[in-house]
């Protein structure tokens, strides 16, 4: 009788045993999902704050008068006292 109940206690701590290596284990690959979506947002985030600059950079050069001159002037505007010839040349 003695042998039958230690054989099952050794198959109970086999079981607990293989459990605990299964619970690691999905631990470990949880925790490197988490790393690599964590990896991802920071990647988002910094793109999203180097957009964010370039913004504030037009913004910024929106208010300069030079700069609406040179846009203006690329979409092909000219000015009151100013005449755009064929080859694009101002006079």
């Amino acid at each position: 009788m003695e042998r039958r109940s230690h054989r099952l206690l050794v198959y109970a701590f086999a079981l607990g045993l293989a459990h605990l290596a299964f619970l690691i284990g999905q631990e470990l690959v949880r925790a490197r999902a988490l790393a690599l979506e964590r990896a991802r947002l920071e990647e988002a985030l910094s793109a999203a704050r180097l957009r964010v600059e370039r913004l504030k950079a037009e913004a910024e050069a929106a208010q300069d008068p030079l700069h609406l001159e040179a846009l203006a002037r690329r979409m092909g505007f000219v000015g009151k006292e100013e005449t755009l010839y064929p080859h694009g040349k101002l006079r």
